[in-house]
């Protein structure tokens, strides 16, 4: 028997998916086809978009992900609070797991992944990123420098945009915050040390969040470019050692590129750095 068009449409406009949206991940952050495991929770989207609660009232939030590697940071009115609480932020998140990472680095996960997402905003001085990341217990407390063997984000960036090799050029860094807000730099793997650098962090179990603020300063620039370089990573790690990293994006993978050790990751070749516009005209 055929069903008349408006049932049909009653049909496919009640879908959901089976089991719903809502169930907790399991221990090794695995959920039910279709879903995906978001900060904990499996859920029937991962993509960028108005988000519930992503900017703190369930409303319409500013999209930041415009194409492949690419990201813009729409410009703010006013200065967001660097106080690890992501309340405030307007601007939508994108979801970053196995199944949406451009690189999953494996260096001994036994299947365990942290999940989360993150943001970025820009005024006329500042660039911000927020992250929300379900992490793998133990986070770990391993003083820095080797933060990297905690639970954390570690964030790239190019402040100009110029990249024409593999090792970092001088506006260029790796930072990393991990989710007691202990920080450190880097410089193409090696120990850097940064100024003009704000960050945030709030835990509550394996959640984290972590907010940073960022300036054309810390990078020994004037102004940023109106494009730069831009990746981010979710890393776990138990305070011995760094278990693996989710990173956002990876422009340029191996044979072509890649690091001395036969590794290939941002934070030794810069060129797989996606890419950030920051928008004069929001």
């Amino acid at each position: 028997m055929r069903l008349p068009v408006l049932a049909l449409l009653a049909v496919i406009g009640c879908y959901r998916p089976n089991p719903p949206d809502g169930v907790a991940c399991s221990t090794s952050g695995a959920c039910p086809d279709p879903l995906t495991c978001v900060l904990g929770t499996c859920v029937a989207h991962a993509t960028d978009g108005p988000v519930a609660g992503s900017d703190g009232s369930g409303s319409a939030c500013d999209a930041i992900a415009t194409g492949a590697g690419l990201l813009t940071a729409p410009l703010v009115s006013s200065p967001l609070a660097i106080d690890g609480d992501l309340s405030d932020w307007p601007t939508c998140f994108v979801t970053l797991t196995t199944a949406t990472a451009g690189l999953v680095r494996d260096l001994g996960a036994a299947g365990n992944f942290p999940s989360g997402r993150f943001s970025v905003a820009a005024d006329a001085t500042h660039l911000y990123i927020g992250a929300q990341v379900d992490g793998v217990l133990p986070l770990g407390d391993e003083p820095p420098p080797d933060v990297y063997q905690n639970n954390a984000i570690s964030v790239y960036i190019d402040g100009d945009g110029m990249i024409g090799s593999a090792i970092y050029d001088s506006d260029a860094e790796q930072i990393v915050v991990d989710h007691a807000d202990q920080e450190q730099a880097f410089h193409s793997g090696s120990l850097a040390t940064l100024t003009n650098l704000a960050s945030a962090a709030r835990t509550d179990g394996s959640t984290f969040t972590i907010e940073l603020a960022v300036e054309p300063s810390t990078f020994g620039l004037v102004t940023f470019g109106s494009t730069i370089g831009f990746d981010i990573g979710i890393v776990a790690g138990d305070g011995s050692a760094m278990s693996s990293e989710l990173v956002w994006f990876q422009r340029c993978a191996a044979p072509d590129c890649g690091c001395s050790n036969g590794d290939a990751a941002p934070y030794c070749d810069a060129r797989e750095f996606g890419s950030l516009v920051i928008r004069p005209d929001h």
